[in-house]
């Protein structure tokens, strides 16, 4: 898998996120590299991500990309 689709499976995942808590991470997450992006995050700091991530998904807190279009349009 190239990085252009890596980053786009990564984009379809974020969009089905339902669960504020793992968004919430991903956004802190997403802020600490912007203040350090030298800084790298510990495996057990991933996978306990990737672990609040798969529960959400498997908990069916997703939307699809259109209810996020029309959510978003509220914004």
């Amino acid at each position: 898998m190239n990085i252009q689709a890596k980053k786009l499976s990564l984009i379809e995942w974020l969009v089905s996120l339902q669960d504020e808590t793992v968004i919430n991470k991903m956004y802190n997450f997403r802020e600490k590299l912007a203040h350090n992006p030298t800084k790298r995050i510990t495996i057990d700091e991933l996978l306990s991500d990737l672990e609040l991530s798969e529960k959400a998904r498997k908990g069916g807190k997703v939307i699809t990309i259109e209810e996020l279009e029309e959510e978003s349009g509220n914004w």
